[in-house]
């Protein structure tokens, strides 16, 4: 057996195939950050940037990374999060007491008159959980504390096309993969929303800068056809395919990808972002029950 372990991801033989993602660790820590801006970017989604001194080394280097975001108390306005071990180690220093935090997708890493600064964008659920709430009501000055990402994949750079099937709170990582795949690389985005969508096909260009990718809209519920669109998309051995939302909708996407069409594990990405009556869903937890691998 070849160890590979101190070669460069760059110089492994994996690194020739189209769909490889190049990548690695962070410093997993937490860090403290205060609003400096927010900004209502669509009906339906709000941004907010934080700083801190403790963002100066933070880096997000793949469009599916997770941070976990803390909140404070919706009743009390109580900050109860995670601490860093110190200012420059590795791990986290967990509290005693319950706290509010949700996982989000970085959407921007920026330098700043303040310093290194982060953009997350919040959908405004319906039926608002912490994290929705606190983001409607957001204003320069609020603090909450962001840990990770543990690590980042980068986007395939050798894929001739990219299929995105995202519903709302997917979206600000959709908007990250078409940014950081090669201009070459044709985007479709197959869009699933509670509304019209109308909005969509606007955020989704002016958050990526590309306003070359073709958007369907399809209404949240109807698994028919989402799946029907999907197979309309006409996967084929240039396609990258990342799917991500709702997890029980995603099944059967998942089982089409992997069982109908037979792709690599290497040419697609699902990830069950939340589950429709599963409170605090972990976006790890295996999305197909008969099939978790």
């Amino acid at each position: 057996m070849t160890d590979l372990s101190n070669t460069p991801t760059s110089a492994r033989p994996e690194a020739a195939s189209p769909f490889f993602r190049a990548g690695g660790r962070n410093r997993f820590t937490a860090r403290r950050g205060r609003v400096i801006a927010v900004e209502q970017v669509s009906p339906v989604m709000r941004r907010v940037r934080v700083t801190g001194p403790e963002f100066a080394d933070f880096t997000s280097g793949g469009p599916a990374d997770h941070v976990k975001v803390f909140f404070p108390d919706p009743e009390t306005g109580e900050l109860v999060a995670p601490s860093p071990v110190g200012p420059d180690e590795d791990g986290i220093v967990r509290p005693e007491g319950p706290m509010h935090a949700r996982d989000f997708t970085p959407l921007r890493v920026t330098e700043t008159s303040e310093g290194v600064a982060v953009d997350l964008d919040f959908y405004l659920h319906p039926s608002p959980g912490p994290a929705s709430r606190w983001a409607a009501q957001a204003k320069p000055g609020d603090e909450l504390v962001i840990v990770g990402p543990r690590g980042s994949r980068g986007a395939p750079q050798g894929a001739g096309r990219l299929v995105l099937v995202c519903d709302e709170t997917a979206l600000p990582s959709a908007t990250r993969w078409a940014a950081e795949v090669p201009a070459t690389t044709s985007v479709e985005l197959l869009a699933v929303a509670a509304d019209d969508g109308a909005w969509i096909a606007g955020y989704v260009s002016s958050t990526s800068g590309r306003v070359d990718i073709r958007v369907s809209v399809l209404a949240a519920g109807d698994a028919d056809a989402l799946l029907a669109a999907l197979e309309a998309a006409d996967v084929d051995a240039s396609t990258f395919v990342f799917a991500a939302g709702e997890a029980s909708t995603l099944i059967p996407v998942r089982r089409h990808l992997k069982g109908t069409l037979a792709l690599p594990s290497e040419q697609f990405a699902v990830s069950g972002y939340w589950k429709r009556g599963t409170v605090g869903f972990d976006h790890h937890a295996p999305i197909d029950p008969a099939d978790p691998d």
